[in-house]
């Protein structure tokens, strides 16, 4: 297990008292991150169906591929489980589990929202369990993950380092002449050798690809002039941290520093007002301005996010996106709350990692915030 039993157990307890505020009787998760979160269970093996039951009182229980026994006794304290074999239908295993725990027809929550809790999976729960009453559980293990424990925080500045590390072979490997996929395996090597978990991959666009969002590494070879917009993450015990950071090969152009600096700038005005008590209108204003008044942004369109929390995170989602920096968002910072703070503009973007304190924030990513200039050589 990543966590003493005494966290997941503090973790347990915190689940049940959501459970009774929302007058569940059996919460059913189907998630990969909250089914680790309380249960300490994970298998890369997403595809294959899990759920993690867990009864106002009571014992909890799992159901998991048989593939996946062994990863229950590795990873979790759960010691009360059901495999199921590939023939068998992991449905009726749930419905099962659930009456001999007595659940038949109680008020069941279920994670809704999951990946992994298919509109085929949800009929059929239904239909196997006619007598039970199924309710929505408000994504109630999500809002408890939101603020991160002192371990969990250890996690997070490991995945930071390592995210640093790989931006640095990345960096060092960028040159003309080089290919994308070159570069990339730099910046694997580095995360891996920082001691990264998996997924290794990333955000790697050079040249004209740069406005590619989420564009993947290719066989692309780099040329004097290129733009260059790297964003990659390092993973520790599931626990993610992002780190993006932009620039040119050889000499930017000046609206490409023009555009660099506005973006720096107005990120550093919102990250300099997080801090626990403030209100996140206060930061998506103080981000959204300076573009603005720069011209880079049209208000009736710039509406996307600044930042987003992150965390315990796994494919296909690399954030917890429950309370994000929009116009219309409605939260207040906390202690221990975790973002990922990205911006960009022209295929010039930048991000970091923070957890916000009472007093500011503390940067958990470490790479110099400025724009990448490489040099030709």
């Amino acid at each position: 297990m990543h966590f003493s039993l005494d966290e997941y157990q503090d973790r347990l307890a915190r689940v049940r008292e959501s459970m009774a505020e929302r007058d569940i009787d059996l919460l059913l998760l189907f998630g990969q991150e909250a089914i680790d979160w309380v249960s300490g269970f994970y298998t890369p093996a997403h595809f294959a169906y899990a759920c993690f039951g867990v009864p106002l009182e009571g014992e909890p229980f799992l159901i998991v591929r048989y593939l996946e026994e062994k990863a229950v006794h590795a990873n979790s304290w759960v010691q009360n489980y059901q495999i199921y074999w590939d023939h068998e239908d992991y449905i009726e295993k749930t419905r099962d589990m659930v009456c001999k725990a007595g659940f038949g027809k109680a008020r069941i929550g279920l994670e809704k929202h999951s990946w992994f809790l298919t509109a085929d999976r949800c009929d059929r729960l239904r239909d196997a369990l006619p007598d039970a009453t199924f309710v929505s559980d408000d994504r109630l293990v999500d809002r408890l993950r939101f603020i991160k424990s002192a371990a969990e925080l250890d996690y997070l500045r490991q995945a930071a380092k390592i995210v640093g590390a790989g931006m640095r072979g990345a960096v060092n490997a960028t040159k003309v002449g080089a290919t994308e996929r070159e570069i990339a395996a730099e910046m694997a090597y580095e995360r891996l050798r920082a001691g990264s978990d998996l997924p290794v991959d990333g955000v790697l666009t050079t040249g004209e690809r740069i406005l590619e969002g989420h564009g993947p590494w290719t066989d692309r070879v780099l040329r004097e002039g290129d733009g260059l917009h790297y964003e990659f993450h390092g993973i520790k015990a599931n626990y993610w941290a992002r780190l993006e950071r932009s620039g040119v090969l050889g000499e930017p152009t000046q609206r490409q520093r023009f555009v660099a600096d506005t973006v720096l700038f107005a990120q550093n005005q919102g990250l300099a007002k997080m801090k626990a008590g403030v209100h996140c209108s206060v930061i998506d204003q103080a981000c959204r301005e300076p573009m603005l008044e720069a011209g880079l942004k049209v208000k009736e369109t710039y509406t996307n996010r600044m930042g987003y929390g992150i965390g315990l995170n796994m494919r296909p989602s690399p954030g917890e996106f429950l309370c994000e920096f929009t116009p219309t968002a409605d939260f207040v910072l906390a202690p221990g709350m975790v973002f990922h703070m990205v911006m960009a503009a022209e295929g010039l973007g930048y991000s970091d990692t923070v957890v916000v304190t009472d007093d500011g924030i503390e940067y958990l990513t470490d790479y110099p915030r400025e724009m990448l200039i490489v040099p030709v050589r």
